[in-house]
């Protein structure tokens, strides 16, 4: 049942991040360049990155089901603090700092940043839930 949960919060904070940059994908673009077809999909696309964030939101929904077990994090409301908390504080500063020593406008690490928070909260909403 454990894994089940785990599953079902990482696909959930998926669906999410799929709308997240479908709603923020003309500024991601425009702030990376990508070149983009007529009809605005990018030129090159393969599955291997969507597949890799499954898996990492497997594993992120699993560490903080640990947590969250560990120090009795119980209720949605308080799942959803500690989830944004954990993505606005541990997540979102680490693409800062990843995202300062390489050449990438500040845009595109501001949307990164409000999906960390985002999924994070999703995530800490469904384990405090459940």
């Amino acid at each position: 049942m454990e894994l089940m949960i785990v599953i079902a919060a990482a696909i959930l904070a998926w669906v999410l991040g799929a709308l997240w940059y479908r709603l923020t994908g003309r500024m991601y673009a425009h702030a990376s360049a990508l070149q983009v077809r007529n009809i605005g999909d990018p030129r090159r696309t393969s599955v291997v990155p969507y597949m890799l964030a499954g898996v990492a939101l497997v594993a992120v929904a699993a560490m903080m089901r640990v947590l969250f077990v560990r120090a009795g994090i119980d209720g949605i409301v308080a799942g959803l603090v500690w989830g944004s908390a954990l993505g606005a504080f541990a997540v979102a500063p680490w693409f800062l700092i990843e995202n300062t020593y390489s050449p990438r406008p500040a845009m595109m690490t501001v949307i990164d940043m409000g999906y960390a928070v985002l999924a994070c909260a999703v995530i800490g909403a469904v384990m405090g839930g459940i």
